[in-house]
């Protein structure tokens, strides 16, 4: 399955059902970035997405299917929580961007 291209990412700190979304785009060159602001490295190896954070230890690891990705997240600072990710075209009907008062893709406020 090719991972590079558009998604979007949906963020949930604390796994408690409320997710955020943001924007993100896989880069060929082993580079994402996300509508956030964020940006860093990933790797995909035996059906597995991993994607750190640059300057960060937060660190987003899960599983390929088709056209979607599911796993969990650390800050490894004690923030973790759960996500998914799916690829353009796919519908994603959600409402709020980023959830009031929750943490933002990264961990952090």
């Amino acid at each position: 399955m090719a991972v590079t291209g558009d998604w979007t990412l949906f963020y949930d700190w604390g796994c408690d059902g409320s997710y955020s979304k943001t924007s993100m785009t896989v880069n060929s060159d082993g580079t994402w970035t996300n509508g956030e602001g964020y940006n860093g490295p990933w790797v995909q190896i035996a059906g597995m997405f991993m994607f750190t954070f640059n300057n960060s230890e937060t660190t987003y690891a899960g599983n390929l299917a088709s056209k979607s990705i599911t796993g969990i997240s650390s800050s490894f600072s004690g923030s973790n929580g759960c996500f998914y990710m799916l690829q353009s075209g796919v519908p994603t009907a959600f409402g709020a961007e980023r959830v009031g008062g929750k943490l933002d893709s990264q961990g952090g406020k």
